[in-house]
């Protein structure tokens, strides 16, 4: 009676759940009726799902898997139904305890019924369509073990569907000699490498690439990925990692990460192997690479060493996380915050990089404990320029010069012990050491109401030290199902530095000038303490019960000292308005009750989560606290519908609170750009969020198909905005004033859709070819000078990507991506940065042999003028090449680029925001020509 009474209660949460959907959707009809253009749009994308419904008749295929020698019966083995013509996958099931299954059988057309189970080889049979039963009998598979004797398959399979899990034989794609691993994977159906190595599989941008189901290098894919070579590998897997916790104890919690596992073969775990390369260039760029690794068996020891000048010294995807040259302890947005330049800023001018790690990872006494544990040093440093030029509510330019120098320590630790069967340890830790420092020349001019320019040189040196650990312990009851977790996080950071800011501020009009000469004193330490305790029980065999709760505790002091200079020259004497002393503290305790459902093909859950957040900040200044009580519900939804194994629906609601942030309620006052200044507001109340998101996505395995929509959509209630108020001081001086407030009885609107199709164009030819189409639409409200401003916008995008990859003959990629996107402010409806903006990126490539190539990237970037910004950017860049292999091994490689060819390359970007069109030009990278010389090296031992 209890089963029953909660699912109703959960199909109940179902239809509340649609109805809400049902309101946001009015939401984007409205929107779809007043603008032709996105009616089109919706109309293809709706066509794009028409058209999925297979007929069956009702006869059915039976059949049972047995093993050939001894006729056991082979329960849960995956039974597949496929088109004998294109190999398209028709419908699958799993072999009941007996072995039994049985299939709908089509009513014409030849097929294929392939069987798979681990440890067996594969079992192909053809089969007619037809209105009658077939009985299959007993299906025998062959053990690994028996392979040797008795050859039953002809051919591997190239692509196998397990469960969850996606897996291609490596062995099935031809690749170059000593190619690595992201050469594999651009040639696996259904998933692409862009040119900074990304990785996106079946639609999905990868989180993580483990090596035999362990971290390697922490969070950093392409060490994996441009480190082990393709040779190495067995099997490359594709599925959606569980979070940590759902992996022990069995019950999902719908959160996932999208994870590519490298299985390496056998005799590739002993042995060492690495790659050197070094590069000399003209104009005095250069580069140089060695990475070495040592396999032998579970335990994998590797260290690497990345040096050089010309943007290609880190390994990783993310270019936010290769440099950031803008370092500023300026207290952007009136916040303490040190930017840092490895979590990225943007390339500015050329920079000199150092980039080094060593990773261990292994396993003992049967894998009851897995250690990784890695160590990693980067150095950044560089100068250059860039100008930035703001318009439309505010205008204003912006010119700086920026010089930079700044390393890091990092030291990662992960350790996971089996006590038993039934309790599991997690231990996770870091450590981090960052020298960080600036200087920056700047030039500033409002024009908004007249003109004030002012001209500073800032000066900053920051030591960062931050901690951290993550303890999980997870005990598993004997009832499947039923688990206890306990969970304590902890980390420390403290900020220490030193700086000084010299500015000369001056009003065009009466020609006042404010003069400014101070030392500046930064300390900030913050520390976190987290508790956590999760029980699940399983209610049926579909439903789980999960309880919840956490306590979180943050302090935060910081101390920001501003002094001027006294009659000696010395800087003694304190400026209190711009000086701060703070203490933060928040208190949440956290409540989470949650109710799982899990069939075969849905999958659900439902989270409730209650937040009861205090507030405490106190100015050490004057004595004055600040208190604020928030009690809060966050709601959160995950569905997925497998209508087969290749074909999946997935939908999401999440209803979140938006707490204001100290900054906005009180933020630190700063006079590094005293052109702009924040204010804080200690009434703010939060913001709701409603997020529906959904995704279908149709993946056809052996005939490399695959397609894909989704959406998401954000409704805001009550909108915290930071509005601005444009005024002059007793000078003269125009000065923006930036406050956040909330926009009481307004809803800020955000919507994206999206959607992509990918197929091969030529078979014999191995073309591969997909379509996308992206668009977005949204509303905003802000104030600017006390009057309601809503801005609307909207970007529409098209792309089409066409690619060989053979490594034999010609070779080539190419993607074109136009796009058209609009933006309108109420107050300022002639100022738009409304245009027409394309992107034309790819490569060429001709092997004249399997030693002897040439090949070019080009990359070419357009944006039109606009009402905001009357000049077009354009770019175009060509990087050209050539590479010879020698030795019998073909492990020597000497290799002459050219980048950028025609000398072309210029740094800009443009941004709107609130009415605001931003476009920033900077220093970077132009022709160089380079000799680059490359070893691979292997010694493998065989046992």
């Amino acid at each position: 009676m209890r089963i029953n009474i909660l699912e109703e209660l959960f199909f109940e949460l179902l239809v509340t759940f649609s109805i809400v959907v049902q309101l946001i959707l009015e939401k984007i009809k409205h929107i779809l009726l007043f603008d032709p253009f996105m009616r089109g749009i919706f109309l293809f994308f709706m066509l794009m799902v028409a058209g999925y419904a297979d007929g069956y008749s009702q006869s059915l295929i039976t059949g049972r898997v047995v093993d050939a020698t001894d006729k056991a019966k082979l329960e849960n083995a995956t039974v597949m139904l496929l088109q004998a013509r294109d190999s398209a996958l028709i419908a699958y099931v799993r072999a009941d305890a007996t072995g039994q299954f049985q299939l709908k059988k089509p009513a014409s057309g030849e097929y294929l019924i392939v069987i798979s189970y681990p440890k067996y080889a594969d079992f192909y049979e053809e089969l007619k369509g037809g209105t009658g039963a077939s009985n299959l009998g007993d299906l025998g598979l062959t053990s690994v073990a028996h392979l040797i004797e008795e050859v039953v398959v002809k051919r591997r399979a190239a692509i196998t569907v397990k469960g969850d899990t996606t897996e291609y034989d490596a062995s099935q794609f031809k690749m170059e000699k000593n190619a690595k691993v992201e050469d594999l994977l651009k040639a696996l159906p259904g998933i692409t490498v862009d040119a900074s190595g990304k990785i996106t599989a079946q639609g999905k941008t990868v989180k993580k690439v483990l090596v035999d189901g362990e971290e390697f290098f922490g969070n950093d894919p392409t060490l994996v990925t441009r480190n082990l070579r393709s040779d190495m590998v067995d099997k490359v897997q594709v599925y959606e990692k569980k979070s940590d916790q759902a992996e022990r104890t069995g019950v999902d919690d719908g959160v996932r990460e999208q994870t590519i596992n490298v299985q390496l073969k056998d005799d590739a775990k002993n042995g060492i192997f690495g790659k050197a390369l070094a590069g000399g260039g003209t104009d005095k760029y250069y580069m140089g690479q060695l990475m070495l690794n040592k396999f032998k068996g579970s335990q994998k020891i590797s260290a690497y060493g990345l040096f050089g000048n010309n943007g290609t010294t880190s390994m990783n995807w993310d270019d936010a996380q290769k440099y950031g040259i803008e370092v500023d302890a300026s207290f952007d947005g009136g916040t303490m915050v040190v930017n840092d330049p490895f979590s990225g800023q943007g390339v500015v001018g050329i920079p000199r990089a150092i980039n080094t790690g060593v990773n261990f990872t292994d396993r003992w006494k049967k894998d009851k404990y897995q250690i990784n544990l890695n160590y990693k040093y980067g150095k950044i440093s560089s100068d250059g320029t860039e100008e930035t030029i703001m318009s439309g509510i505010v205008n204003s330019n912006t010119e700086k010069t920026v010089d930079t120098d700044n390393d890091q320590h990092r030291i990662n630790l992960r350790l996971n012990t089996n006590i038993d069967s039934l309790n599991e340890v997690l231990i996770k830790a870091s450590a981090t050491k960052k020298k960080l420092w600036s200087n920056t020349i700047t030039e500033s001019n409002n024009f908004t109401d007249g003109v004030t320019t002012n001209n500073s040189n800032e000066y900053v040196d920051n030591d960062v030290n931050s901690y951290d650990f993550d303890v999980l312990y997870t005990k598993r009851f004997l009832k499947k199902g039923r688990s206890l977790s306990l969970n304590a996080v902890g980390s420390k950071s403290e900020t220490e530095g030193t700086g000084t800011l010299r500015s000369t501020l001056s009003t065009g009009s009466t020609g006042a000038k404010l003069e400014t000469d101070q030392s500046k004193d930064t300390r900030q330490d913050v520390n976190k303490l987290q508790g956590q305790v999760t029980y699940t029980e399983p209610l049926s065999k579909l439903l789980n019960l999960s309880l919840g709760y956490q306590i979180v505790n943050v302090t935060n002091s910081s101390l920001l000292e501003s002094r001027n200079k006294d009659a000696t020259g010395d800087y003694t004497i304190v400026d209190e308005k711009f000086s701060s002393n703070y203490d933060f503290n928040r208190l949440s305790n956290n409540y989470d009750v949650a109710l799982g459902y899990n069939s075969e093909k849905l999958k659900a859950n439902l989270t409730n989560t209650f937040n009861d957040d205090r507030l405490n900040q106190i100015n050490n200044y004057n004595g004055k606290s600040l208190k604020r009580d928030f009690f809060t519900y966050n709601p959160r939804l995950t569905m997925t519908y497998n209508f087969s194994m290749a074909k999946a629906l997935r939908l999401s609601y999440s209803g979140r609170n938006q707490l204001p942030s100290l900054n906005q309620i009180q933020p630190i006052m700063n006079n590094s750009d005293p052109l702009n200044q924040y204010e804080g507001n200690e009434n703010l109340n939060p913001s709701f969020i409603n997020t529906v998101e959904g995704f279908y996505h149709s993946f056809n395995l052996l005939s490399n198909q695959f397609k894909y929509i989704g959406g998401t959509v954000n409704l805001t209630k009550d909108p915290i905005s930071q509005n601005i108020t444009t005024t002059k001081d007793d000078d003269d001086n125009v000065i923006n004033y930036y406050r956040w407030d909330n926009m009481n009885g307004k809803k800020d609107f955000n919507a994206a859709m999206y959607g992509g199709y990918h197929f091969r164009l030529n078979k014999a030819l191995v073309l591969d070819n997909s379509f996308g189409l992206v668009f977005n639409v949204g509303e905003n409200n802000n104030f600017f000078n006390s009057e309601a401003n809503l801005v609307k916008s909207q970007s529409y995008t098209f792309s089409y990507e066409i690619k060989r990859e053979t490594k034999t003959g010609l070779n080539f990629q190419t993607k074109l991506s136009p796009q058209y996107r609009q933006m309108k402010s109420n107050l300022s409806p002639d100022q738009d940065n409304n245009g027409f903006v394309m992107g034309v990126s790819g490569g060429l490539e001709y092997f004249f042999s399997s030693l002897f190539k040439i090949y070019t990237n080009y990359d070419y970037s357009y944006e039109a003028p606009t009402a905001a910004f009357d000049q077009k950017l354009e770019r175009f860049l060509v990087h050209p090449g050539i590479s010879k292999k020698f030795l019998k091994n073909e492990s020597l490689m000497l290799d002459f680029t050219v980048n950028d060819v025609f000398n072309k390359n210029i740094g800009y970007s443009r941004a709107q925001s609130n009415s605001v069109f931003t476009q920033r030009r900077y220093d970077t990278i132009r022709r160089y020509y380079m000799l680059k010389v490359s070893w691979d090296f292997t010694k493998m031992f065989v046992k």
